[in-house]
């Protein structure tokens, strides 16, 4: 046989034998299924089970807050006199004022005061006054001295000039007591124009551990005719108990 005889055997061959391989290619790809499809695992993993962490020290207990068996110490410990007290004694600050049951009982009409008098007036005085209680504990309120100056610094006379004081210091038992007079022109805090023929007499009361600020203010005439009464009350004034 020629070498191109040969030659075309071999191919010929070749090509006889692609069916045959196609048709085992056929059979392995028929049954169950099986082959060639990835096979699920075994068994379904045990699911993780997280155990809680190790008990640690136990959290200390937060005290609750105590609850305060006594009411903290205000001003409120000291009794002061109302529209039903006795007409005859301004009580305030722990200390006792005798007084004139004229002088009748009013609700404080402005900031710092505590207790209020008004004072009526006398005939041709020239119209009503009014006296004032303030307290103030230790140093509230500011010195004794400056106070007076703020006081006598609210007259003027008639050519609007500071005016002349009368200031006194004195002992009432433990009780250190200053008392101050003046009169003229006045000008209130917050007053638009000053008032003319008008006086005060004022008084700082010095207790232990707080202070009574008095003020009488109003007409000339209903101030002096009060003025009496107004030095009884101090030379009485004693704590209260």
């Amino acid at each position: 046989m020629s070498i191109h005889a040969h030659v075309r055997r071999l191919f010929a061959l070749r090509w006889e034998m692609v069916p045959a391989i196609g048709a085992i290619a056929m059979i392995g790809g028929c049954g169950d299924g099986a082959a060639g499809t990835p096979k699920p695992p075994a068994s379904t993993p045990p699911a993780v089970v997280l155990s809680p962490p190790a008990e640690g020290p136990s959290r200390p207990e937060v005290p609750s807050a105590t609850v305060p068996t006594e009411p903290a110490v205000t001003g409120s410990e000291w009794t002061v006199s109302t529209a039903k007290s006795d007409s005859k004694v301004a009580e305030v600050g722990g200390l006792v004022f005798p007084k004139p049951g004229s002088w009748i009982w009013s609700a404080p009409r402005m900031r710092f005061r505590t207790l209020q008098y008004d004072v009526p007036s006398r005939p041709g005085s020239g119209g009503a006054a009014e006296i004032v209680f303030s307290l103030f504990r230790g140093s509230d309120g500011g010195p004794t001295d400056m106070n007076i100056e703020r006081w006598v610094g609210q007259f003027r006379d008639a050519d609007g000039e500071p005016v002349e004081a009368s200031v006194t210091t004195k002992e009432i038992g433990s009780l250190t007591v200053t008392r101050v007079e003046t009169a003229g022109s006045y000008q209130s805090m917050g007053a638009a124009a000053p008032r003319t023929g008008q006086a005060q007499i004022g008084a700082i009361i010095q207790a232990p551990g707080r202070r009574v600020f008095v003020r009488l203010v109003g007409p000339e005439g209903t101030v002096l005719a009060s003025k009496e009464a107004f030095d009884a009350m101090l030379d009485g004034v004693m704590p209260a108990g």
